[in-house]
């Protein structure tokens, strides 16, 4: 009889386990997927900024694909902040969640901003144009960004 329960108290604790287990990947999933898609925002200002700072010539086909992934990125990136979502490793803060409507106003800002960007094929028109999209960034970094340790 003691064999029995401790069999089943094992089984329950395994399967307890294996369900723990079984949902923090979806956790965690999103949280790699989101920082994916910001890594490609990152790589893609790169080329933006290299642009604005005069260490490569203004470029409108190379504006426009920094700029459509970056819009791409930022798209991909929305759908994988869940509730729930906030735990494990990520620098995203809990006023994501709790103040929703204003993360997801500065997202779509921020996409916005960079499908104007990726309409910009002169170079007058560049810098205000990335500007604007930095500006939109840079505020959504501020709130809903933690630093990184």
């Amino acid at each position: 009889m003691t064999r029995t329960r401790t069999l089943v108290v094992f089984s329950l604790a395994l399967g307890t386990a294996a369900f723990a287990t079984a949902q923090e990947p979806a956790v965690n999933a999103d949280a790699q997927a989101r920082h994916e898609a910001m890594e490609q925002v990152g790589d893609a200002m790169k080329a933006l900024g290299a642009i604005a700072r005069g260490q490569a010539p203004f470029d409108a086909a190379v504006v426009k694909k920094s700029a459509t992934t970056i819009a791409d990125s930022l798209t991909a990136a929305e759908k994988h902040f869940p509730p729930g979502s906030d735990t494990g490793k990520t620098r995203a803060k809990a006023e994501i969640w709790t103040n929703r409507a204003d993360f997801d106003r500065i997202m779509k800002e921020s996409q916005t901003a960079a499908t104007a960007l990726a309409a910009v094929t002169e170079e007058a028109a560049y810098r205000p144009a990335l500007g604007t999209l930095g500006t939109s960034c840079k505020s959504c970094h501020d709130m809903y960004r933690a630093p990184e340790h």
